[in-house]
C-alpha cells in the first residue's frame, strides 16, 4: 500500500466525521498506548509540545512521534524518571474516493462527483496552541526531554514549539519502583496526612481506655451496693411483721 503525503489530509475543510457505526472497514488505531513511564509518581516539571497551526494529524504520524519521543526518553532519562502522555486521540475518519490513475485510465477514472468515499484512516484535529504531548519529570532531565520532544515534532505536518512550566506537587511520599522481571511494580503511596493519622488514632484510643478504667471500677461497686441495701430492707420487713 502506497502512503500518500500528509499534505493531502493536513488541511481542515469540512466538519469532522466520527460516526464509525455508519461505515464499515475503518482502519484500526495505530497508537499502541497513550501514557508511558512512571505513572504513580508526581514530578515538578512539565514540558509540553504545542502545535502552531490548525491541522489534521494522522494516527500513523502520531504513533511515529510517540515512538521517537519514548525511545529517547527511555534511553536518556530512564523509565522511572518521567511520565509521558499523548493528549489527543484520532477521532476523525478520513475518506477517499479511489479512482484509477496512470496511462490510459481517463475512461475509468471518471467517477461520481462528491462521492462519500472509503475509509482510509483516522486523524486528530488540532487547534493553534493546543497541547499534543506532555512529559513530566525533574529539572535535571530538562534538556534531554526537550531534545526528545523536538525530534518527535519533526514527524508532524505542522510547526510546533515547546513550553516548560513548573507544577506544585501534593507532597506525596513515594518509594522508588521495583523491577520484577521486565515489569515495573510501583511502591505504595503514603501521604503525610496518612502517616500522621496512626499517631492520632493511638492517642484517641488511649484516652477512652483511661476514662473507661475508672468508670469500670466504680460502676460494679455502685451496682453491687444497690442490691445489698434492698436485701437489708427486705430482711427488715418480715422482722417487723413477726413482732406484730
Amino acid at each position: 500500500m502506497v502512503r500518500k503525503p500528509a499534505k493531502m489530509y493536513r488541511n481542515i475543510s469540512k466538519r469532522a466525521y466520527t460516526r464509525r457505526q455508519y461505515m464499515g472497514g475503518v482502519p484500526g488505531n495505530k497508537i499502541v498506548q497513550f501514557e508511558m513511564g512512571n505513572l504513580s509518581q508526581e514530578f515538578p516539571t512539565e514540558v509540553d509540545l504545542i502545535v502552531e497551526e490548525a491541522c489534521q494529524i494522522r494516527h500513523s504520524a502520531l504513533e511515529a512521534a510517540r515512538i521517537t519521543a519514548n525511545r529517547r526518553l527511555m534511553k536518556d532519562v530512564g523509565r522511572s524518571n518521567f511520565h509521558f502522555k499523548v493528549r489527543v486521540f484520532p477521532h476523525h475518519v478520513l475518506r477517499e474516493n479511489k479512482q484509477a490513475t496512470g496511462a490510459g485510465a481517463d475512461r475509468v477514472s471518471e467517477g461520481m462527483r462528491l462521492a462519500f468515499g472509503k475509509a482510509v484512516g483516522t486523524a486528530a484535529r488540532m487547534e493553534p496552541g493546543q497541547k499534543l504531548m506532555t512529559v513530566y519529570s525533574t529539572p535535571q532531565y530538562l534538556e534531554k526531554i526537550k531534545d526528545a520532544l523536538r525530534h518527535s515534532g519533526h514527524k508532524l505536518p505542522t510547526p510546533s514549539h515547546l513550553k516548560v512550566s513548573t507544577i506544585k506537587v501534593s507532597g506525596r511520599v513515594i518509594a522508588a519502583p521495583k523491577l520484577v522481571g521486565e515489569k515495573v511494580v510501583a511502591a505504595p503511596v503514603v501521604t503525610e496526612a496518612a502517616a500522621a493519622e496512626p499517631a492520632k488514632d493511638a492517642k484517641a484510643a488511649a484516652a477512652p481506655a483511661a476514662k473507661g478504667g475508672k468508670d469500670a471500677k466504680a460502676a460494679p461497686a455502685a451496682k453491687g451496693a444497690a442490691p445489698a441495701k434492698a436485701d437489708e430492707k427486705k430482711g427488715a420487713a418480715p422482722a417487723k411483721g413477726g413482732k406484730k
